[in-house]
């Protein structure tokens, strides 16, 4: 049977969201065929306002719009942190995405500092493809005292925490590592 190959470009491109498989995707294809128009294009809109308008912070590296991220670029103030956070103790994540759940379930009351992934030699990603150089520019600034590290107990995230701890000897400053294994709220 003959099927649009416009249907299954978009068959495809939905399976690149996480925990989207082909019949997933079919079924979000099927839906927005047979959904208004005027939603399917409202979505369409805000993917793409979200590539072209969303950026990441400079300083922490969490999801910021582009404007604020070009006045926070301008001005070289952390201007993510609210008042009365502790910006001596910094939580560093893999992703802006932990970020939001930490922020989200926890009482942290600290600043946070969002690397771009974790190293990995096999894939050919080093410390400077992640972000590091941006955190030894706030290491050096001497605010910091205290890192927390929240990367994942993967060979790549412990290699990631062990050169991040290695880097804060230079600064001594003090390594904390979150508890493994322990349900968040447990």
């Amino acid at each position: 049977m003959k099927q649009s190959k416009n249907l299954i470009d978009l068959i495809e491109a939905l399976t690149v969201l996480p925990g989207i498989g082909k019949k997933s995707a079919q079924r979000m294809a099927y839906k927005l065929l047979r959904s208004n128009k005027d939603k399917t294009e409202h979505l369409a809109a805000k993917l793409i306002n979200s590539i072209t308008e969303i950026s990441t912070c400079p300083i922490c590296g969490i999801y910021l719009d582009k404007e604020d991220s070009q006045l926070q670029n301008a001005t070289d103030k952390h201007l993510c942190l609210d008042e009365g956070r502790d910006e001596s103790v910094v939580c560093i994540t893999e992703s802006p995405s932990d970020i939001y759940v930490i922020e989200n379930n926890t009482n942290y009351n600290g600043d946070y500092f969002s690397l771009s992934g974790n190293i990995s030699p096999l894939d050919g990603i080093g410390p400077d493809e992640i972000g590091i150089d941006r955190l030894r520019v706030r290491l050096a600034k001497g605010i910091i005292k205290e890192i927390i590290l929240a990367t994942s107990t993967t060979i790549e995230g412990e290699a990631t925490a062990h050169y991040i701890r290695e880097l804060c000897k230079d600064y001594d400053i003090k390594v904390s590592r979150i508890a493994f294994g322990v349900p968040l709220n447990g």
